[in-house]
């Protein structure tokens, strides 16, 4: 996009830009600028650069947590284990 059609359509550019889409600025024929999506986080950052792909689908689904059971809290059984001596 050169320099003149991105002054005439400034908004309607941002908002594709907004959208996620690159655009590329010319002046004269020849490259000058990106107009990118501002990235968000680090993540954003690396995978705007190309450095890091993002996945495709999850990892694996996790299982649901084991119920716990027994005569004490998790909170007491740390506890226990912190005041009982290891050696």
């Amino acid at each position: 996009m050169g320099i003149r059609e991105l002054r005439d359509t400034l908004t309607s550019t941002i908002r594709r830009v907004r959208a996620g889409e690159t655009i590329e600025v010319t002046h004269d024929g020849e490259p000058v600028a990106l107009l990118s999506p501002y990235p968000h986080s680090r993540l954003d950052e690396l995978i705007a650069s190309g450095r890091v792909t993002p996945p495709s689908r999850p990892l694996f689904p996790l299982p649901e947590p084991l119920p716990i059971t027994g005569p004490m809290s998790g909170s007491e059984a740390i506890e226990e284990d912190r005041s009982s001596e290891r050696w």
